[in-house]
């Protein structure tokens, strides 16, 4: 997920400016005629720009079908430098990989007063303008926003405009921390939701500095839809853009208001703290299966769908949006120091997301649970499902969870990665999960993970400041009031099993391990030329043990065609009770035809259930830690 590519840039010279006005007319006469029917803006708004912000920024749409942004920057350079670097974001905050954007900056331009300034690349993302000491510099350029709607990018077309300003703003070291302003060009008659500081312009908003200014995603869209709730004094808003899918079963505005409300409340509650008058949640509600979210610091930018299976989906949307809000304070506001502030420019190494995501995807689904919204029937359902698909993953054997938390912008690098490395987001919910009983266990049922996390919010989120893995690990010795350097060394920065059956049964709970009845390979697989093409091979597998090979072209499972159909619904015709079942697999490796005998095993799989003999302090750590009485589990 995390690949680093570096673009080369061609340096503008000054005499290609002799044009530049001239096209720049152009383009916004092309812009007016696009929007001819829709009402325009007041003529006067670029003098509503607030007086004292050291940037003031504006966004238009250049036009609807060519998805492209046009981008406007004022600098008041203050101090009369000869020369100012505009940097544009390698990446953002939330997903831990180099994005590159400045790929999709257009026809960059700088002038003072009129006239044309002079400018060069000095990397792949810095234009630096020779200002001359100029007192007011504008920069002009347009910035492409086309691609497929993701939670984390920009977007605009005829019926919306959607922008993450790590995107597409860029900063100046000189202003980066002083006041700023945005004003949003959008037609008459559209509604808008930002988490920016509202002004007497609709259109034109403020934030303290850019860092909040790029933490503050923004849909503008004549058809929006809204539902809004006040939780303990704090309104929420429900904004939801291709909102057909709501209505459809289970996924309607009486249950998305209700439920939503129930795990906010629970949240407010666990951290005994409401951070903001107001918080967003922006939706995307696509046609295709999708489900991903984005933090920021008073809002959230989530893309769901399928919209048309929405209602079989309905908890999956709330345990994204669940997670994503437990992010108010799990890394926006108790954040590792490596992020204190952002290096924009360049990958940020730390070894804590495990917490900072892992928690965050723990306490999303676990408050699910303690609000109502789920059963606890559902999450142990879900803890076992879990655990199953993390004892499948051979990388738990070779790499920490530390280390794939410091190694989160290496992600997507090759087919090697399958097999080297664990997802941090997973292990991290369940070393939470492991850490938060160890806790329990040793108090007595005092203490938990619930009070770590409020006290990394006192002593660090509410202080402004940002904590090490040491810090983290010494506030929960402090919990616990015992040492906890072997839980750390074993399970966060080494390789060892994770301790799921003796862990679950401090709070009455027994894990179990069985064979299912369908078969394992060992394989990652791609659709190719209507067969099954491996990507990977799985070390101590099936597929490994038969000499399997990644590019060998699976035609074939035994004696039967894999044409145009997976290679799990065919070993699925082959389901079983008797393991060391032997199948012929037919490949074409290097155009020659082969028939290797695969010996398949049946896949682990984990089940969660109740002991029926759990002591009382094992049922009152369950009650405590899911806020569910132990007879209604099952």
């Amino acid at each position: 997920m995390k690949q680093l590519r570096f673009c080369s840039h061609q340096v503008t010279r000054l005499s290609t400016f002799n044009f530049v006005p001239v096209l720049f007319l152009v383009i916004i006469s092309f812009h007016q005629e696009c929007f001819a029917s829709m009402p325009k803006k007041p003529t006067n708004a670029r003098q509503e720009q607030p007086t004292k912000t050291e940037a003031a920024y504006h966004i238009a749409s250049l036009a609807p079908n060519l998805h492209t942004y046009q981008i406007t920057i004022t600098l008041q350079n203050s101090k009369k430098q000869d020369e100012i670097d505009f940097i544009l974001p390698a990446w953002r905050p939330g997903r831990y990989q180099i994005q590159n954007y400045a790929a999709n900056v257009q026809e960059f331009l700088a002038t003072s007063a009129g006239k044309s300034l002079e400018f060069k690349k000095i990397d792949k993302q810095t234009w630096r303008v020779n200002a001359n000491g100029a007192k007011e510099i504008v920069v002009r350029y347009k910035y492409f926003a086309g691609a497929a709607i993701d939670a984390g990018n920009s977007y605009v077309g005829r019926e919306e405009m959607y922008f993450n300003g790590s995107n597409l703003f860029m900063f100046t070291k000189e202003s980066r921390f002083k006041p700023v302003s945005l004003f949003v060009d959008y037609p008459n008659g559209w509604k808008i939701a930002t988490q920016l500081t509202k002004t007497s312009d609709p259109r034109l908003f403020t934030a303290e500095t850019y860092d909040d200014l790029i933490d503050s995603p923004t849909l503008a869209s004549p058809t929006m839809v809204e539902f809004q709730a006040t939780v303990k004094g704090a309104l929420i808003r429900m904004c939801f853009q291709n909102a057909e899918g709501i209505g459809l079963g289970r996924f309607n505005e009486k249950n998305i208001v209700r439920d939503v409300s129930k795990f906010v409340e629970e949240q407010f509650t666990l951290m005994n703290d409401v951070p903001f008058k107001e918080y967003i949640f922006i939706y995307h509600v696509l046609p295709i299966r999708y489900s991903h979210g984005v933090e920021h610091k008073n809002s959230t930018s989530i893309v769901v769908g399928a919209s048309y299976e929405m209602d079989s989906r309905y908890s999956s949307f709330l345990s994204v949006s669940s997670h994503e809000f437990f992010h108010v304070w799990n890394i926006k506001r108790i954040i590792p120091k490596e992020y204190f502030p952002y290096d924009y420019t360049t990958e940020g190494y730390t070894p804590m997301l495990y917490v900072s995501e892992g928690f965050t995807s723990y306490y999303g689904d676990l408050t699910l649970v303690r609000s109502g919204v789920w059963t606890a029937r559902d999450y142990i359902r879900n803890l076992g499902n879990d655990i199953t698909a993390m004892q499948n993953t051979y990388g738990r054997k070779v790499q920490s969870v530390a280390l794939a938390s410091f190694d989160a912008w290496l992600s997507g690098y090759g087919a090697g990665r399958a097999n080297s490395t664990v997802n941090f987001y997973s292990k991290g919910e369940l070393i939470g999960l492991i850490l938060d009983l160890e806790i329990r266990n040793k108090t007595k049922n005092k203490k938990s993970l619930d009070d770590v996390m409020r006290e990394m919010n006192s002593r660090f989120g509410k202080a402004a400041k940002g904590f090490s893995a040491k810090d983290f690990e010494t506030t929960c010795e402090r919990v616990a009031g015992s040492k906890l350097s072997e839980f750390f060394e074993k399970y966060v920065y080494g390789t060892e099993e994770l301790p799921f059956k003796e862990s679950l049964s401090f709070a009455g709970l027994d894990l179990l391990e069985d064979d299912s009845n369908s078969p394992y390979i060992g394989v990652s697989v791609v659709a190719s030329s209507d067969f099954q093409l491996i990507t990977s091979i799985i070390p101590e597998s099936p597929a490994f043990k038969a000499g399997l090979d990644q590019n060998d072209l699976i035609i074939a499972v035994g004696n039967e065609s894999l044409l145009k159909e997976s290679l799990t619904m065919a070993l699925e015709r082959f389901s079983f009770s008797a393991k060391d079942t032997t199948i012929n697999f037919s490949v074409i490796r290097n155009k020659k035809l082969l028939q290797i005998p695969v010996t398949l095993s049946a896949s682990k799989r984990y089940l969660v259930q109740k002991n029926e003999d759990a002591t009382a302090e094992q049922k009152d750590i369950f009650e405590s830690w899911m806020k569910t009485k132990w007879n209604d589990l099952f």
